[in-house]
């Protein structure tokens, strides 16, 4: 057996693939079979029988390999001999599952894991413990039922599946625990109430006043038509994050949230004259009316504020530098 179908073998471990010997193959094919082939392995020294897929016949002339927990199941150890036959199963239509280790508990998700792992399985035998490996540990599951019949196949087949208590399972003792809990006196379940534990008028009290005064606080973040709105854009939408000119860099604190389209003395200040790349003169500026927009008095105007804006700032320097003190204090 070479190294490929050796590790091949040893990844069959988590299914009930079994390996046959190439004459099994040849007779095999003369037959009228159905497939996917199954087959049926009993012990001729202990009278128990399971069923299994094969996934290849390049097996020792006389030699079947077969997973460990399958000899578990049939109670043999190696060297034993089996009588493999080829059967035909029914599809499973039921399968009740009885986990051996409560630790199975402990799985976030038992039942994807547990229909991942059966993947690898071509057939289930009702009182057969099947071994499913998960997070580098060994899980092991005892068949309690299968229908339509006591073994059936499982590959592309629409099966439920059920659990039943695992074993060492023990139910929670509720009536205990609320005995105990009403043993318990009452001061020692509440504490003591005394002024510094205002009575319930005081709390719902307090309640509905803290709840008035939520409302005129500002509001997180929340989504509204479709849109993320947060407390410092309840203003609406702005321009102020534009470009000063088309061709330079501006910044959007969220691309994904529209801003405001700015009006069209934006485009007559800022645009500039440029000519357009396909040679044709560039269209003229219209308003929401359609009227044709005066781009020289929009320009002189958007001067006239920038002239204003530098004045004023160059006053504020002049009477900050007036008041000022130097680094000994004298003025």
């Amino acid at each position: 057996m070479d190294f490929l179908t050796l590790f091949s073998f040893f990844n069959s471990q988590k299914g009930d693939k079994i390996l046959l010997p190439p004459s099994a193959f040849d007779t095999l094919a003369r037959l009228q079979v159905d497939y996917p082939m199954l087959f049926k392995l009993t012990s001729d020294t202990e009278n128990r029988t399971t069923h299994s897929g094969v996934l290849e016949f390049t097996a020792e002339e006389g030699t079947c390999y077969i997973p460990f927990w399958m000899m578990q199941n049939l109670l043999i150890e190696e060297g034993a001999v089996i009588t493999v036959t080829n059967v035909s199963l029914p599809k499973a239509s039921f399968v009740k599952l009885q986990p051996q280790s409560v630790d199975f508990l402990e799985i976030s998700n038992p039942r994807a894991v547990l229909e991942h792992a059966l993947r690898n399985f071509s057939c289930v035998t009702k009182g057969d413990v099947i071994q499913i490996p998960y997070n580098n540990k060994n899980f092991h599951f005892a068949l309690k039922e299968v229908k339509p019949q006591d073994a059936a196949c499982i590959i592309e087949t629409d099966c439920n599946v059920d659990f039943d208590a695992p074993v060492g399972y023990k139910e929670p003792d509720y009536g205990a625990a609320a005995a105990t809990s009403a043993s318990l006196p009452k001061e020692s379940a509440f504490g003591d109430r005394s002024s510094a534990c205002p009575s319930p008028a005081t709390m719902s009290t307090t309640s509905s006043t803290t709840n008035e005064n939520d409302e005129s606080k500002p509001q997180g973040p929340r989504i509204v038509n479709g849109k993320i709105v947060r407390p410092e854009e309840e203003r609406g939408p702005s321009t102020a994050m534009l470009a000063d000119r088309t061709g330079t860099t501006g910044v959007q604190r969220n691309a994904a949230i529209p801003e405001a389209a700015p009006e069209v003395d934006y485009w007559a200040v800022n645009a500039g004259d440029g000519a357009r790349l396909d040679g044709k003169s560039p269209s003229v500026l219209k308003d929401k009316e359609g009227n044709e927009v005066d781009i020289r008095k929009l320009r002189a105007e958007a001067a006239a504020r920038r002239a204003e804006a530098a004045a004023a700032a160059q006053a504020n320097i002049l009477a900050a530098s007036s008041t000022g003190q130097t680094l000994t204090g004298k003025p």
